[in-house]
């Protein structure tokens, strides 16, 4: 039954009163599938809600859509956008800027990868932005995220720099450009032809 597949079958007889916020959301969720429909409309069903109840949610998504069912999806998080939809379109002030594969609109952000790093002690991020090839540096916690064409090259020019000046690196992750990259590239862009 659909209150087995969201998680309510044992609370199906409490006051909805009673019922917490993922709770209610859930319930919402269930009475528009009531009717087994092949299209679904969703605006932000995961927002404010508790890790289990997002999870409860995603993972109906997931079945739904593996059943044939089409879901539209309003949300502004990139990664449940990532996880869960086969195409994303990006809308900046109304307009659709792009759409595609979550994978080809990340790949399409030149300019985008970047090298996640961190060190045993606090660096000047301006020395970071000034080794050859950084776009430009980001301080994430105590980890700095440097922007780069290349980030093969920048690997190796970060070894190197630490070595020079003595600090040792803690971890460094090259990363893939992800889905909000591509979002603010896309409408940065966008906002640059305006």
């Amino acid at each position: 039954s659909l209150l087995q597949d969201i998680g309510l079958f044992p609370r199906k007889n409490d006051p909805v009163k009673a019922y917490s916020k993922g709770m209610k959301q859930r319930l919402i969720l269930c009475m528009a599938l009531v009717s087994d429909p092949e299209v679904l409309f969703l605006d932000e069903p995961t927002s404010g809600l508790d890790v289990q109840s997002a999870r409860l949610i995603k993972d109906l998504f997931r079945s739904l859509n593996a059943r044939g069912k089409t879901i539209f999806l309003t949300t502004h998080d990139m990664d449940e956008a990532n996880q869960l939809c086969d195409r994303v379109a990006i809308i900046n002030k109304g307009r659709i800027v792009a759409i595609d594969a979550p994978e080809k609109l990340r790949m399409a952000t030149s300019g985008r990868h970047s090298v996640e790093v961190s060190f045993n002690d606090t660096v000047d991020p301006e020395r970071l932005a000034r080794l050859p090839g950084v776009n430009t540096v980001q301080k994430v916690g105590d980890k700095y995220r440097l922007y780069t064409q290349n980030p093969g090259n920048l690997v190796v020019e970060l070894v190197h720099h630490s070595c020079t000046v003595g600090l040792k690196i803690v971890s460094l992750n090259v990363l893939a450009p992800s889905l909000e990259d591509a979002f603010v590239a896309l409408t940065e862009k966008e906002a640059e032809h305006a």
